[in-house]
C-alpha cells in the first residue's frame, strides 16, 4: 500500500484501502491468512516538518486453535500512530513520489497475534488415548522399573 507523497498537503491525505498480506509475510508467524484487512487513517506533514500516519486497521486473522489446530478467525482492531519520515525535506530531495506502509501495518498486526489461542475454552478434550495420557501432580503414577532408584534416593536423603 503505498502514499503519494505528491498528494499530501498540510490537511493530509484520507486513506482507506483494503490490504491482504501474501505468504512473504505469514511464513514465519502463527497467522495462516490475512485478507481483507480495512486501513482508515490519515498522513499527513506534522509542526516539525515529519510525515505522519495516523490510523484505525481492522479485519479477520486465521489462527490455528491451540487445542486441535483447526482453524478460527481470530477478530482484530489496532490504532496506529507512526512517523513515517523523520525529515520531509530528505525526502523531497531523493525525488520519491510514493512511500510503502505495508511494513508498518504488518509490523503492528504482529503485535496483536496472542501467544496461544483457544476458540472454545470450555471445551474439554480427551486426556488419554493409546499409549499415551496427561499427566500432572495429582494423578503422577512411578513407572515401576525406576521404583528402585526412588528407594536409593529416599535412603540418601534419610542418612
Amino acid at each position: 500500500m503505498y502514499i503519494d507523497l505528491t498528494k499530501v498537503n498540510e490537511d493530509g491525505i484520507v486513506i482507506d484501502d483494503v490490504v491482504s498480506f501474501g505468504e512473504e509475510y505469514l511464513k514465519n508467524t502463527s497467522i495462516q491468512k490475512l485478507d481483507n484487512v480495512q486501513v482508515h487513517g490519515r498522513a499527513y506533514y506534522s509542526i516539525t516538518n515529519e510525515i505522519v500516519f495516523d490510523g484505525e486497521v481492522e479485519g479477520k486473522m486465521i489462527l490455528l486453535d491451540a487445542m486441535d489446530l483447526t482453524p478460527v478467525d481470530y477478530p482484530f482492531s489496532l490504532k496506529i500512530s507512526e512517523v513515517l519520515s523523520d525529515n520531509a525535506d530528505e525526502i523531497n530531495k531523493k525525488e520519491l513520489k510514493r512511500l510503502d506502509i505495508m511494513d508498518i501495518l504488518w509490523q503492528n498486526i504482529v503485535l496483536e497475534v496472542p501467544i496461544s489461542f483457544r476458540a472454545n475454552p470450555d471445551k474439554k478434550y480427551e486426556m488419554s488415548g493409546e499409549g499415551w495420557e496427561l499427566v500432572n501432580d495429582e494423578n503422577k503414577k512411578i513407572d515401576p522399573r525406576l521404583a528402585p532408584l526412588l528407594e536409593l534416593l529416599d535412603k540418601e536423603g534419610k542418612e
